[in-house]
């Protein structure tokens, strides 16, 4: 395998110690939304290492084994605008900033991997100027034509000075649910830092393990996500990189999230007492300590042998069994929890989804009225998250006699 594809760190990416200690080691997966075509889906796609680290130095949780960013984003289909609820959450979000740290109307606002635009509309409408950067071609592009003005590429530092150059320096700078996926986070940072107005500030969102834990949520864990964040750690981060953190708060999104604010050290705004309270809860949860995440890959373990009884026991039967969800987690839940081969097809209502197979296993993927249709005795939930959507929105398979299995964060059958 070329090391220009993998990579194995044996340092911390962050502090550089050699202190690190494999906590959650997780079946090996392909890349988890590389969703191929039927002319591709006889080409064996490769799986590469799937474990979680700690740097027992500084906590720094994240992916040894790194797959080259490149090789991800090649053929990127996430859209934001298709996450359930995601733009209400944006609309709230870019009213908060903008109400509680005073950024004015005609401020540059600029959002570090911007997908879609989803976030950058919702800052504009509130008056604001607004840059997206979007390593994705295609969706760079539909941001574009939608008005939104995106930089197609990497944040490297040549995108930084064409910023710097064309829009001058930021008010607000936003990371949302991707600075997990940032390689070399020291230098993204340092670059968000030259991007800042003396009194502009960072807004980091990502998903938050902590939180994810408490209901079983592993599938969070794949190839993009590098780094996996507590509040101790971003300030540590933070810092390194000329910058202080000011505020943290927990939110609802993926699962369990984290939104932390950041200014230039010796900045005018007073650091908020939330951000020590969240550190503290942290160290009292023991976030540190190696053998939590050992606890958690044990229930886990418990949750799979339950899963694969069940599916054993029905397949037996004769019973046929579909799956809704397909996305990067439920690729990582499929391999983890090794249930794909009780599974004769995905559903998902994912448009751009529909007519693919997915990710190594090559099951293919129909819209949601494959059920109906199609009438499998069991549905597993892979996107269990949302089950409480899919539930409501698919009443009708239910009351004709289906039935839902949901594995996560405890088996159940509806």
């Amino acid at each position: 395998m070329s090391e220009q594809v993998l990579r194995h760190d044996k340092h911390c990416r962050l502090c550089g110690s050699s202190r690190i200690v494999t906590i959650l080691h997780l079946n090996d997966t392909p890349l988890e939304d590389q969703f191929v075509s039927q002319e591709k889906k006889s080409v064996v796609q490769p799986s590469y290492p799937l474990e979680l680290a700690i740097c027992e130095y500084c906590g720094y949780v994240f992916l040894p084994h790194i797959v080259n960013p490149e090789a991800s984003y090649a053929d990127y289909v996430y859209v934001s605008a298709l996450t359930v609820g995601l733009r209400n959450h944006y609309d709230q979000y870019a009213k908060e900033i903008a109400d509680n740290f005073g950024t004015v109307e005609g401020s540059l606002v600029i959002d570090l991997g911007s997908n879609d635009g989803s976030m950058l509309a919702s800052f504009k409408q509130l008056g604001m100027k607004v840059v997206g950067v979007e390593p994705a071609n295609s969706i760079a592009t539909q941001a574009n034509e939608s008005g939104l003005t995106t930089i197609n590429g990497f944040f490297t530092d040549e995108v930084t000075q064409q910023i710097l150059d064309e829009h001058g320096s930021a008010s607000v700078v936003t990371a949302n649910y991707m600075y997990a996926n940032v390689d070399d986070v020291i230098g993204f940072t340092k670059n968000v830092a030259k991007l800042l107005a003396p009194d502009g500030i960072f807004v980091v969102q990502t998903g938050y393990h902590p939180e994810q834990m408490k209901i079983k949520m592993f599938d969070y864990i794949y190839h993009e996500h590098f780094s996996y964040f507590t509040v101790e750690v971003l300030k540590k981060l933070f810092s390194a990189c000329g910058m202080e953190l000011i505020d943290a708060q927990k939110t609802a999104p993926k699962g369990g999230s984290i939104r932390v604010i950041g200014q230039l050290k010796n900045g005018k705004r007073i650091i908020d007492s939330s951000v020590e309270r969240i550190i503290t809860e942290e160290q009292h949860a023991g976030m540190r300590k190696i053998e939590i995440y050992q606890k958690f890959a044990l229930e886990l373990a418990e949750l799979k042998r339950q899963l694969l009884d069940r599916l054993n026991q029905l397949k037996r039967a004769g019973k046929k069994i579909a799956g809704f969800g397909a996305s990067h987690s439920t690729t990582t839940l499929l391999y983890h929890f090794e249930a794909a081969p009780f599974i004769e097809y995905l559903v998902d209502d994912n448009e751009i989804k529909q007519g693919l197979y997915s990710p190594g296993y090559h099951l293919p993927v129909y819209s949601s009225q494959k059920l109906y249709d199609d009438a499998p005795d069991y549905v597993v939930i892979l996107a269990w998250q949302h089950q409480d959507s899919i539930t409501t929105k698919h009443q009708k398979y239910l009351a004709g006699g289906g039935h839902w299995i949901i594995p996560l964060p405890q088996l159940n059958l509806l």
